[in-house]
Parts: structure tokens; C-alpha cells; sequence
């Protein structure tokens, strides 16, 4: 049968039990040798008993103070105290690779050239501001040559009655518009481009009805953005103001001055729809697309069997661009003369016969 007791508590009784004189007592006299076996020195025969010492040499241990610290510093005497405050102020703490620039750009101030008496840096380079000019501008008449025959150009194509205007500056100097794009919504692109498709192609006023009793959640949000989008065209482009001119300007067509002139016009949009147009200065949502944004977060999904799935929350923005009724009657009349330089469908063109073959083809 063994004996439970702690090592630690036999040890303390050990030498006490050896030492005391005892009587003949059967407890004393058959510890003895038991005790007598435990030792700590290392031997041959029995094994060492490890014992944990009551204190052990790293929790005791001195922290090393840290004498460079700020709150030491701060403890200082007064120099010291200046010497930390004009450190931490200064332009650069230590040596740096730039620190011969930073020099001569600090003593700038009252240094002037013996001969001309102009202002320079140390290294002589010259603060004049007509001298600083030749870093950004190095070729001057080759500059003032360019802007001539720029200038020179624009007004041939506008006097010269055999010059033509190109089409992308002549649309951009007689049509505006306006593109807007929203920041990021909380929701995703497949939920977002219905509502896109929904308002593309209707004038402002319409897109904001539908906008408004659509039971979409996101719809409030796209109402809003169309609003603020209205209202930037309105003071940044002067668009939607009303037709101002009654008679025919450069660039526009017979439904545009008839349009301007009060009279409405009907036009089939590429759609295939038919739209009524009364004032050519009226916006309409020309196109309107979204954008797939950052992911704002992930949602665990717990599934069977001690699965899960990681769900990600979209983010998406939408982008709208307004037009002027304009735009759209200028493109109703190209398709137009379009269609009547094709000419009519002839069921057997003339034309030559080609990829003949020897047998027939059905």
C-alpha cells in the first residue's frame, strides 16, 4: 500500500523525526527508513525529488527603467525641457537626405546677388518670378506659335464658308448635359438595375413619380440622387430653363425650332416609343447605369450538420446622365435621313451574281 502524503510535508518532518528521541514507538520506527530514503542529492540508485522553490527568480525581476522616456524628460530642468520642445517643433528631428536642401531653402529671406542685386538662394539660382517661369514654361515662342495657330484655326472654321465644324465639338457647343454618380448604396447590383432600367429614357419629372410610389426600397434613394442631379444641371449647366429663342439657331432642326417656337412635336425615340415634345430645353434621363462597389461586411450563414457560409454585403452605386430634349430630337432627325439615304427595300438587288455553285441550294 503506498502513502499519499506531499513530498514537501515529509520533507519538513524528516529531520524532526530523525533528530527526536524517541521511545520504541511502531509509527517512528517504520517511517524512518522510508524517510530516510528520500533525498535531494543527486545518487545512483534512487532518483532526485524535484521541488518547485517557493520563490522563483523571475517574478522578482526589476524592471529596467527607461530613462529616454518623455515623461522623464519632462521631469528635467528647464533646459532640458527646451531642448525637447525645440526638438519636437523643428522642421527635421535628425539627419536627413534632403537636410542640405531644407538648409538653403530656410535662409532664402534678405539673400541677394552683389552684381545684379537680385534676390537668390545661396546656390545663386534666381527667385525673380520671370526667371522661375522658364522651369514651367522652357520654350515660350514656341508656346505663344502653338496657341496662334490654334486661334487662328478656330476662327477659319468659323468664317470660312468651305471649312466644317467636326460633329463631337459642334454637339458639345450646342447640346448640354450632366452625368451624376451616387456614392455607395447598401445594396446590390442585381436589386439596384431594375430601378435603372426603369427610369432610363423618361423625362426628370416622370422618373421622380415613379421613383416615388415604387414600393423598391432603394427607390427613395435613386428619387434622391435624380433630385440632386436636376438641381446641379439646373445651376452648373443652365439646363431646363425654358426655349429662350424662337427662330432657328445653328444646329438645330426644323422639330427643334418648331419645338422652340411653342408648337409640340412627335417623335419616335429608339425605343420605339412616341414621345410628344414642347420645350426642347426639358431634361431626360438620357442613360443610367450602376457599379459593383467594395463588399461592407460578411454575415455567417448557418447551415446542416455544423456547416457554414459566409455572406457578403454589396455595395453599389448608380450613375445618370441628363439630357436636353434637343439631344433627342436631333437623333430622331439623323435616323430619319438616315433611313432616306438607304433608299426603299428591293426584294432582288441589282447587283452580281457571286459564290455560284453547280448545284442548287435547297
Amino acid at each position: 500500500m503506498s502513502l499519499s502524503v506531499p513530498s514537501r510535508r515529509l520533507l519538513r518532518g524528516a529531520s524532526a523525526l530523525a533528530t527526536t528521541p524517541t521511545t520504541t514507538t511502531t509509527t517512528t520506527s517504520s517511517l524512518l527508513p522510508a524517510l530516510q530514503s528520500l533525498s535531494l542529492t543527486p545518487s545512483t540508485t534512487a532518483r532526485p525529488i524535484h521541488t518547485t522553490p517557493s520563490n522563483q527568480w523571475f517574478w522578482k525581476r526589476n524592471k529596467t527603467k527607461n530613462d529616454n522616456s518623455l515623461e522623464e524628460q519632462m521631469r528635467g530642468t528647464k533646459d532640458a525641457r527646451e531642448a525637447l520642445a525645440k526638438s519636437v517643433s523643428s522642421r527635421i528631428e535628425g539627419p536627413a537626405i534632403f537636410e542640405d536642401e531644407i538648409k538653403e531653402t530656410a535662409g532664402l529671406t534678405g539673400t541677394t546677388d552683389k552684381q545684379t542685386g537680385l534676390p537668390v538662394t545661396r546656390a545663386g539660382a534666381s527667385l525673380v518670378r520671370e526667371h522661375l517661369a522658364r522651369a514651367t514654361d522652357p520654350d515660350p515662342r514656341s508656346r505663344v506659335r502653338w496657341e496662334r495657330k490654334m486661334l487662328i484655326r478656330q476662327v477659319q472654321r468659323g468664317t470660312n464658308p468651305f471649312s466644317r465644324e467636326p460633329r463631337a465639338e459642334r454637339i458639345a457647343r450646342t447640346e448640354r448635359q450632366l452625368t451624376s454618380r451616387s456614392p455607395w448604396l447598401a445594396t446590390s447590383t442585381k436589386k439596384l438595375v431594375k430601378l435603372a432600367h426603369q427610369i432610363q429614357g423618361k423625362t426628370v419629372e416622370e422618373a421622380l413619380v415613379q421613383m416615388r410610389f415604387s414600393k423598391k426600397k432603394m427607390a427613395q434613394e435613386v428619387r434622391y440622387q435624380l433630385e440632386v442631379a436636376r438641381d446641379l444641371a439646373i445651376v452648373e449647366r443652365g439646363m431646363g430653363l425654358g426655349a429662350t429663342k424662337n427662330k432657328k439657331t445653328d444646329g438645330q432642326t426644323n422639330e427643334s425650332a418648331a419645338a422652340a417656337a411653342g408648337k409640340a412635336v412627335e417623335i419616335k425615340t429608339k425605343d420605339g416609343k412616341w414621345v410628344k415634345i414642347d420645350d426642347p430645353t426639358r431634361m431626360y434621363v438620357a442613360e443610367a447605369w450602376v457599379n459593383r462597389g467594395p463588399w461592407r461586411g460578411i454575415v455567417p450563414d448557418y447551415r446542416a450538420r455544423g456547416r457554414m457560409n459566409i455572406k457578403h454585403k454589396p455595395t453599389t452605386s448608380i450613375s445618370i446622365v441628363l439630357k436636353e430634349e434637343k439631344t433627342r430630337l436631333r437623333e430622331a432627325a439623323e435616323r430619319e435621313a438616315k433611313k432616306l439615304r438607304q433608299g426603299p427595300w428591293v426584294h432582288l438587288p441589282d447587283r452580281p451574281v457571286t459564290a455560284q455553285r453547280q448545284w442548287y441550294s435547297w
